[in-house]
């Protein structure tokens, strides 16, 4: 089913480039100012750097001088898709075997400090202009755990559902949101994962960031298992309209760089090929 849906994104994407005229390769160019050259991916480390420090969580390289005094504590890549590759640590020697395991792995795995905030909240947002002044779309989809106080949430979980509450928030809401995401960067298209203990503290911008997704985040809110197909094409059009105004925005000053062929070979470095195009869907 998630491949099927994101399927269909690139489907429409492609579909509403071509009546736009605009290149639909030119789609991985939305977020390429912040790819990371260097090291062929969008960097963790680079991306926590930008988040201000009151919605920061204790994040490092994963290292043996690496020590805390509080867990859980995550165990992340610096580059991962659907959370392929997250482990947590418990205690301290956990963390230790974890430690271990990966000394000789091929990526650079980061440590973070676990959010104690009670909900998960997803902003997932586009902008089909370079001004960045309105938001063409804007959801807010709760990650919804019951298992477990620290799970690792992700698409690939099977007991975590999600809920589209995007209704539940004003118009003013929805655009203080997008501000509190602005103060972060300026995304073409993201997904800000973070975690508050209500919606008025999430509003009131009383949360952390536990991740940033710049690289084909899929609007988590089609996971909703109240949408109906209908509801779901709409949505998925509606999208598939943004990004191509997005992609047709992109200034034709703005170098290119070749983010899709760097990722896929940094994934098939790391992980099985089905590993990585699953990362992809």
């Amino acid at each position: 089913m998630k491949s099927f849906i994101s399927a269909l994104i690139v489907g429409c994407y492609i579909l509403c480039c071509l009546r736009l005229r605009t290149a639909p390769w030119k789609y991985f160019q939305i977020n390429a100012r912040l790819f990371s050259r260097d090291k062929g991916i969008f960097s963790k480390i680079a991306i926590d750097k930008m988040v201000p420090h009151k919605w920061q969580l204790l994040q490092q390289r994963l290292s043996d001088d690496f020590k805390t005094s509080h867990y859980p504590v995550f165990i992340k890549p610096e580059w991962g898709q659907n959370g392929n590759g997250i482990e947590r640590a418990d205690d301290e020697h956990a963390l230790e075997r974890i430690k271990f395991r990966l000394a000789s792995a091929d990526t650079t795995y980061i440590v973070q400090q676990a959010a104690t905030e009670r909900r998960e909240f997803e902003i997932f947002s586009t902008f089909a202009d370079s001004s960045f002044d309105y938001a063409d779309v804007v959801t807010v989809t709760e990650a919804i755990n019951t298992t477990d106080q620290y799970p690792i949430n992700s698409i690939n979980n099977a007991d975590t559902d999600y809920r589209d509450i995007t209704h539940q928030f004003s118009l003013g809401d929805l655009q203080r949101l997008i501000s509190y995401k602005k103060e972060i960067g300026k995304f073409g298209q993201s997904r800000l994962s973070v975690r508050a203990d209500s919606l008025e503290d999430l509003i009131a911008g009383n949360f952390h960031v536990i991740e940033l997704n710049l690289f084909t985040p899929m609007p988590i809110n089609l996971l909703d298992r109240s949408y109906t197909w209908q509801r779901k094409l709409k949505f998925i059009l509606r999208v598939g309209r943004s990004l191509a105004r997005a992609t047709r925005a992109i200034p034709s000053s703005q170098p290119s760089h070749p983010v899709f062929t760097r990722m896929m070979l940094y994934s098939r470095r790391t992980r099985p090929i089905g590993m990585v195009l699953r990362s992809f869907l």
